[in-house]
């Protein structure tokens, strides 16, 4: 999962991947939301609806890769949230109970390339657009 933030629109943008064990796009999102988030509170909120959207398509099992340090250290109770991304931590973590299990990873920005270009395409969307077992266009090449 990745964000992008659009200050002009006072905005961001939300792009989630998920995959298979063998790598496979399983689905993807763009998600536009009209929500003035700076960085830290936009990276929270991608996170809460990349795990709404593994759990809305049926995953329980979830392996979550994002990049930043201060969201995966929280996320992994290794520090406390900062404020502007604490009830929203909680709520990921209340909601992974449901999973069967979970695994946060950190990942480099550059390996989260994809995501970002999910999130970067909302700017030019409404609402969301869904990908189910296919590649989105707008990632095609970036796919490994």
């Amino acid at each position: 999962m990745d964000v992008a933030v659009f200050d002009q629109l006072n905005s961001v943008g939300v792009g989630v991947l998920i995959r298979d064990h063998e790598g496979s796009v399983v689905a993807a999102i763009s998600k536009h939301l009209p929500l003035p988030l700076g960085p830290l509170e936009a990276k929270g909120k991608a996170m809460d609806e990349a795990v709404t959207f593994a759990w809305d398509i049926g995953v329980r099992d979830v392996v979550i890769e994002n990049d930043s340090w201060i969201v995966f250290d929280a996320l992994n109770r290794k520090i406390t949230p900062p404020i502007a991304i604490a009830n929203l931590i909680d709520g990921i973590h209340h909601k992974l109970h449901s999973f069967r299990s979970t695994c946060f990873l950190h990942v480099l920005r550059r390996s989260n390339k994809p995501a970002h270009t999910l999130a970067r395409h909302a700017k030019g969307i409404n609402n969301f657009v869904c990908w189910i077992e296919e590649n989105p266009p707008t990632i095609e090449s970036l796919v490994i």
